[in-house]
């Protein structure tokens, strides 16, 4: 039986403590942590670079990806009850404030997309077929490389909306918002 958005929110709050996302402090401590975790995918295409195609490069990306999957996992969770699913909902269920944060969000990280893309494809024009161009690269770099891209552009309104969230309003501030209204 199919559960709606709102009951899968719903579990998903239950599920993550206050603790991981109540505080701007923590949150940008977990964006911090989910920004190593895609991190490691760009050192895995690194690490497959270095140690060519064979054994020990397979399964040095293999842990890398699994490492990064554990941790990206849990920080996208915390991100996701964070923002209140602002990244991940659909955008007629969100009101005229998450979705000007969700376009601030998708604005600042397809910039930073950009930029990582550019930078791919100076270094592809930089390779050639010559025999004495200095650049060469396996295919499972190339590859391990723009599947890190992708990711990146996939998670990185995710993460750039969690570093962006204010504190939520105290109970004083609530009061004398009520008081001011």
């Amino acid at each position: 039986m199919k559960r709606t958005e709102q009951e899968r929110f719903e579990a998903a709050r239950r599920g993550v403590p206050l603790v991981w996302y109540g505080t701007r402090r923590n949150r940008r401590l977990t964006v911090l942590l989910g920004a190593a975790a895609l991190g490691l995918l760009y050192v895995s295409a690194v690490v497959c670079w270095f140690l060519g195609p064979g054994d020990p490069a397979m399964w040095t990306t293999f842990a890398l990806a699994a490492l990064c999957l554990v941790i990206g996992g849990w920080v996208f969770c915390v991100l996701y009850v964070a923002s209140g699913g602002a990244i991940g909902v659909a955008g007629r269920k969100l009101d005229e404030r998450q979705l000007t944060e969700r376009r601030l969000a998708h604005a600042a990280a397809h910039r930073v997309t950009a930029c990582l893309l550019g930078m791919t494809v100076f270094l592809a024009l930089q390779m050639d077929g010559d025999a004495d161009h200095f650049l060469r690269l396996p295919a499972p770099t190339v590859f391990l490389w723009l599947y890190a891209l992708f990711c990146t552009h996939v998670l990185l309104p995710q993460l750039t909306a969690g570093w962006r969230l204010p504190d939520p309003l105290t109970e004083d501030d609530e009061a004398g918002a009520e008081a001011l209204a």
